[in-house]
């Protein structure tokens, strides 16, 4: 799928420990407060970086993904237009998720008026992108919705030593939350003279990469097609696969970006979404970015999967 030209993105939001919506969220991790918290390990010494949405009231995860997804729900209906109504609606959900239950729960809700059909998976990161996108060839519009909670693995996470701490810089932040977009195309656009946020220019994606190599071969396929990529914003974590990974994808093409050494990463902002994190870097780009120019989003997924999507900012948006 490597030309999505005339793929466009309608609107967005994100839930994340800092804030109930994009806007708050972003104001809250750029005033750089106190947003993270430390969890002691059993020595004394140690301390392990985490985040949590302490506004989401349940405990246990199937609840709190609940929550997230009535949250989000509501925000990304409240901005669909009235002409797309009913819209399929796919939703992404961590494997400890009991989908029938949350089916259940969604077609009983006060949700269900406005959606013609209800998706439910477990695919998250680059992949389900790509999976939203060919929902369009079939569809007028598909809202889609990913959340997850890191949080909620806190302990096993760190007992297999990937969670960035005092003692280890290399790692994840355990993050909870997730991102809402409805994606259209653009005959539906000018037909209803609609005012997308992001245009969609090139994707492309690799699944279940292993050597370290898969953000490069990307970023080499992206070379051959644009003369420039322009500013890179990424949902890599700091552990080692990341940033090697990064590190080989920035020695195959540099020069094609703006900001290559100082890539904007979300990861910083509010720790690691998991599978919900691709959209939720997609939410903020169109918040974060200065200008109409191209730039690239670098999509990281926890499984090995890879995606680079080349998108443009609407300039009315």
């Amino acid at each position: 799928m490597s030309n999505v030209y005339g793929r466009y993105v309608l609107d967005v939001d994100v839930l994340t420990p800092m804030g109930m919506n994009l806007d708050i969220s972003l104001a809250v991790a750029k005033a750089d407060l106190a947003r993270f918290n430390q969890h002691p390990a059993e020595n004394g010494i140690d301390k392990f970086t985490f985040a949590k949405a302490d506004f989401i009231k349940a405990d246990k995860k199937q609840e709190r993904v609940v929550e997230m997804i009535d949250s989000l729900l509501s925000s990304m209906l409240a901005k669909l237009p009235k002409t797309l109504r009913p819209v399929p609606v796919v939703i992404s959900v961590p494997e400890s998720t009991d989908n029938n239950r949350l089916q259940a729960w969604v077609e009983a809700s006060k949700h269900a008026k406005w959606l013609s059909k209800i998706d439910i998976t477990h695919i998250g990161g680059p992949r389900f992108i790509h999976d939203s996108l060919t929902i369009l060839n079939q569809q007028d519009a598909v809202l889609c919705i990913a959340v997850d909670s890191l949080f909620s693995e806190l302990a096993p996470l760190i007992a297999d030593d990937n969670v960035q701490g005092s003692q280890n810089p290399w790692g994840l932040i355990p993050s909870e939350g997730g991102g809402g977009v409805i994606f259209t195309k653009k005959n539906i656009v000018d037909t209803l003279k609609l005012k997308p946020v992001a245009s969609l220019d090139y994707f492309v994606a690799e699944w279940n990469t292993s050597d370290r190599r898969g953000m490069m071969r990307l970023v080499r396929k992206a070379g051959a097609a644009f003369e420039h990529l322009g500013y890179i914003y990424s949902d890599l974590n700091n552990s080692r696969h990341h940033t090697e990974d990064y590190g080989f994808a920035l020695g195959a093409r540099a020069e094609k970006f703006t900001n290559p050494d100082q890539p904007v990463l979300i990861n910083g902002l509010w720790g690691t979404l998991g599978q919900s994190s691709a959209m939720a870097l997609l939410c903020s780009f169109t918040q974060m970015h200065p200008s109409s120019d191209p730039a690239c989003l670098f999509m990281y997924g926890l499984d090995g999967d890879r995606g680079l999507l080349r998108i443009s900012r609407c300039e009315d948006a």
